[in-house]
Formats: structure tokens, C-alpha cells, sequence
């Protein structure tokens, strides 16, 4: 009894029905072709059919009259395919993250990911820059996601969103908020009550927009994916199912689908919906794991990596063309190079703490995501500085996320680090001194079971020869808005025609440095600053049940 053609494994072009190139392709992103004779497909096996394929008439803007979105089909003597509105449909992808592409390009970037001959979008919802505070939500400028869902429909592409709640996309946390991480018994990722009760919250928020941008809507959105690579987590069996009700129940009607690296879709796929694979090769071995779950419906690649992302301090990373064939490049454009800037605006660390927020008083050192402040939501990214009065020298201990630098006073004393939790403090003969401690926070991890584990700043105590210290006075150094204001740089810019915006905007900003004292001098990209004396000082805020500071 044999299996008919439709069913082998064997890779053809008629059995890969769906290709999400990720990253795009963009010249000096990928080596150049040596052979004109590589393009594109390396042998006639891979060449596509003869058949011509009409989708002229297959997109948002033309196709109007719908009633049912994209489809898997079957038929005898033949592959599994996709359909669209019963015609048969081919789809080539594109990813494209509108949060990292400045709003004002988006229309330039789908223009291009058109011409090249995609006809479909992908993109991430970060859940934690739309809603940054519990409560709050920011679908505004470059995070206007339906803006960017129209105009895709505009240009004329169909969209997949991936909305989580975890994405991955190389992102703090994988895109999940770090309040998250302010209960331990949390568990992310899984059925816990804490957290769905959280993703039920945003989700409610969230899917009522994506709700009328499906196409059976009068919209782009042809398919919406449930989490993301979850098979390469998978702690909670349950907790990809409770997804998928999720969104049923909140009103997605389109196709919907799981996506996994081509080892872990066994564990990763939902009964009941389209499993996609995620490969760096093309080859049937990428393919055997998707068949052994799914052997009836179309091969859907939803990301293929042609290339790779660059991890700081290491090599490069770049692909070998000849091993995955790519059409022949176009000549590189030219590059401006700017000149290095020498800022000569600064502020002090030190001059900084007047203007931040009231500092926070605490017994014994808090974590960044479990400071009190931003509405109780805790800090996010940047720095703490945490202070406090010590009396005698002896061996400081702490374990400190990801790096501090160790003040007496203003005197630097060394660095404490991952494997480096141990700094001497020389002996006090005089009165007592101020005990700072710097503490940066380099990202949390995006992928791993150690997304559990990233809280940020000093964790758990502080000990000076065994012996815990308290009383502590805690900067939050997020660098937000309320502190330029403050600082009066607001009007300085102003001065100066300058349009200030929070750190990590994209666009291109004109630098100042943020100077901390014996180690490093940051320059950030958002604007100038002067120092000027104000008579402002911080009011210390205490925690409940917390001491004051002697």
C-alpha cells in the first residue's frame, strides 16, 4: 500500500507553499553571489512549476467581496495548497517590525518589501512598550499598529501578526513586561493565575483592536499566530491550549497557526491548528519533524533565517551564500560616515540626583522591577544607585544584575559582576562614609527558561563581613522625561531647535554624555544638556515597612 504524491515528504516547490524570509534582505546585510549561475534555486527539482500563477487580482485593495479567508486545501493526485478566497494562493513573506522602524519610513519599507514581489507582511506585538504600566496602553505614534496594518493593506499586502504574548524578537524578556517578574511565584510562560490574569487583561485591550483589521473584516490580516516557539519551552501543556481559546473567544476568525523550530514542533503545535517551522536550512531533514505532526497540509516555512543577529563582543555572524542560495545583489549605496563627537555637555552623576525622582528608602536593597514607583509598576530598564552609611572596611559581598560599579563616596572601588560578587573596602579611620553602588541593568534574556530569572539590580543582601546592611536610599535612574524637565534641558533644547524624546526613540538625536563617575561615559542619543544650579532637591519616598535612612 503506497502513499500518495501528496503526502511524501519529499521537498519540492509545490509542497512549500509559504516562505517568511527573516530577516529581509537588504544590500551590505549579506555576502555577494559569486556565481551568476546560483540564483535562487540550485537544481531543477527546486525550480518552481511551469504553471503561471495570477494574484493580480488577489489583494486588499482589489480583492472585496470575502467571505472566507485563507484555507488549507487538499485534493486527490496532488499537494495540500492555500487558498484565498477559494483561489489558490501562493504567499511570499516579509517580516517587518513596525516598533523598529521610525513611522515615518514604514510606507518606504513596505514599498520595497513590494517591489522585491512579497505579497504578505509579518509582524511582532510587543506587549511591553503598548502597555508599559498595568492599565496603560500606548497604541500612539511609531507603536500605531493598526496605522501600520492599513498602510500594508494600502501598499498592497496581506499581514500574519504574531501577538504573543511572548515574541522573542530578540527583545527584553522576549517582549513581556519586567513588572511581570516582581512576584516569584509567578511563572511565565505557563497556565499560572498571575499571569494569564495579566495576558487576559492586555488581550482584552489588544485583540479588540486586531479584531477589525481580519480580512474577513475588510482587512490585511489573513492569519494570526498563537505565542511563539513555545515548543522550545514548554512548561505548562496546558498553557498553549488556554491561548488559543484566547483568542477565539475575543473574536479572531482567521486562520491561525504555531510556529517552532523544526526540532521542537512535536511540542509546540495545538491540535486544530496550522503547525509552521522556523529553519536556517532548506533541506527534507528540516521538514521530517512537521510531517511526523502534519502531513496534510501545506508547508508553511514562517521564518527561513538568512541571516543572523550579531551578540555584543563576539564575531559578525554572517551567512555563507553559497550554502543557502541568494539572488545576485545589487551594488552597495553609498554610506555617509559621520565624524566622532566630543561632547562637551555633561552631567555629573552626582549633579544627576537632584534631579530624579524622590529616592526610594528601604530597610534592605529592592530589586529594579520591585522599586515602588512608576505607579507600582517598578523600573524597567537603565539604572539604580543604591546608598547607605558604612562605619568599618572589610569584604563587601552582593550579587548584582548585571554590573555595578562600587563608590566610597565619590571614590571608585571596583566592579561587582556575574562570577565578581566580592569587592575589599579599605579601612575607615574617620567617621563614617556613603557606600555607593551602581547598578546596571544590559538586557534580560529573549529566549530560555531563564526569562524566569532576569530581575535586574542588587538581589537579595547586601553584606559587609557577613554582616547584612540596611538602611538604604535607592535611586531610580530611568532617565525618563519628568528628569530632563527637570533639569531644564527641556528649555535648552528648545533654545536650540532641538526636539528632546525619551532614550530609546528611534530616530537620530543630537548627543549628549551622562558622565558616571570612574568607569564609563555614556552617550546617549537624545539630546544636549547644560548644567545649571537649581535648588532642587528629592524628598525620599519609604516603602511600607521600610526604615529611614540614619
Amino acid at each position: 500500500m503506497g502513499s500518495p504524491q501528496r503526502s511524501s515528504p519529499c521537498l519540492s516547490w509545490r509542497r512549500v507553499l509559504c516562505i517568511f524570509f527573516l530577516p529581509f534582505i537588504s544590500s551590505g546585510f549579506a555576502p555577494r553571489v559569486k556565481h551568476r549561475d546560483s540564483f535562487v534555486f540550485e537544481n531543477d527539482q527546486l525550480k518552481p512549476d511551469q504553471r503561471s500563477f495570477n494574484w493580480s487580482h488577489l489583494t486588499p485593495l482589489k480583492l472585496k467581496d470575502r467571505s472566507v479567508g485563507l484555507q488549507t486545501e487538499e485534493r486527490a493526485g496532488r499537494n495540500p495548497y492555500f487558498t484565498l478566497e477559494g483561489h489558490e494562493f501562493l504567499i511570499f513573506g516579509g517580516s517587518i517590525h513596525y516598533f523598529r522602524v521610525p513611522r515615518v519610513y514604514w510606507r518606504d519599507r513596505l514599498l520595497k518589501l513590494r517591489a522585491c514581489g512579497f505579497n504578505t507582511v509579518t509582524t511582532y506585538v510587543p506587549w511591553n512598550l503598548h502597555e508599559p504600566e498595568r492599565g496603560r496602553f500606548d497604541f500612539s505614534g511609531n507603536l500605531d499598529l493598526e496605522a501600520f496594518v492599513l498602510l500594508a493593506a494600502e501598499v498592497g499586502l496581506w499581514v500574519i501578526l504574531r501577538p504573543g504574548p511572548y515574541i522573542c524578537s530578540e527583545m527584553d524578556l522576549g517582549g513581556l513586561p519586567s513588572r511581570l517578574l516582581q512576584d516569584p511565584a509567578s511563572q511565565l510562560r505557563t497556565t499560572n493565575h498571575s499571569f494569564v490574569e495579566a495576558i487576559n487583561k492586555y488581550f482584552d485591550h489588544l485583540i479588540a483592536r486586531v479584531v477589525p483589521l481580519q480580512y474577513r473584516k475588510g482587512g490585511p490580516v489573513i492569519a494570526v499566530q498563537v505565542e511563539n516557539e513555545y515548543g522550545s519551552f514548554y512548561k505548562d501543556k496546558a498553557y498553549m491550549p488556554y491561548l488559543h481559546q484566547a483568542l477565539l473567544r475575543r473574536g479572531i476568525v482567521e486562520l491561525l497557526l504555531t510556529a517552532d523550530n523544526a526540532d521542537a514542533v512535536a511540542r509546540g503545535h495545538i491540535k486544530g491548528v496550522l503547525a509552521t517551522i522556523n529553519i536556517k536550512t532548506f533541506n527534507e531533514d528540516s521538514l521530517k519533524h512537521l510531517y511526523k505532526v502534519q502531513s496534510n497540509k501545506p508547508i508553511l516555512i514562517m521564518e527561513y533565517w538568512v541571516g543572523w543577529f550579531d551578540t555584543w563582543g563576539n564575531e559578525h555572524m554572517v551567512r555563507n551564500a553559497e550554502v543557502t542560495p541568494l539572488p545576485l545583489l545589487p551594488e552597495p549605496t553609498p554610506k555617509t560616515v559621520y565624524p566622532s563627537v566630543d561632547p562637551s555637555l555633561y552631567l555629573p552623576l552626582w549633579d544627576a540626583l537632584q534631579y530624579l525622582n524622590r529616592p526610594v528608602i528601604s530597610n534592605i536593597p529592592l530589586n529594579m522591577e520591585n522599586l515602588p514607583i512608576n505607579n507600582g509598576n517598578g523600573q524597567s530598564y537603565g539604572l539604580v544607585l543604591y546608598e547607605t552609611t558604612i562605619c568599618s572596611g572589610g569584604r563587601l559581598h552582593a550579587d548584582a544584575r548585571d554590573m555595578a560599579q562600587v563608590f566610597l563616596n565619590e571614590t571608585s572601588l571596583g566592579i561587582l559582576a556575574d562570577g565578581f560578587q566580592n569587592i575589599d573596602i579599605p579601612k575607615i579611620t574617620q567617621e563614617c562614609q556613603l557606600l555607593r553602588i551602581l547598578a546596571e541593568n544590559q538586557g534580560r534574556v529573549s529566549f530560555s527558561w531563564k526569562i524566569q530569572n532576569q530581575q535586574k539590580g542588587l538581589i537579595g543582601p547586601v553584606t559587609l563581613n557577613n554582616i547584612p546592611l540596611q538602611s538604604f536610599t535607592i535611586y531610580s535612574l530611568e532617565l525618563k522625561m519628568s528628569f530632563f524637565e527637570r533639569a531644564g534641558i527641556m528649555d535648552l533644547c528648545s533654545s536650540m531647535g532641538v526636539t528632546l524624546g525619551d532614550i530609546g526613540t528611534l530616530g537620530l538625536r543630537r548627543p549628549f554624555t551622562f558622565l558616571v563617575p570612574g568607569s564609563s561615559q555614556r552617550t546617549m542619543r537624545s539630546s544636549c544638556l547644560r548644567r545649571r544650579s537649581v535648588g532642587h532637591t528629592s524628598t525620599p519616598q519609604t516603602t511600607p515597612g521600610a526604615g529611614s535612612r540614619n
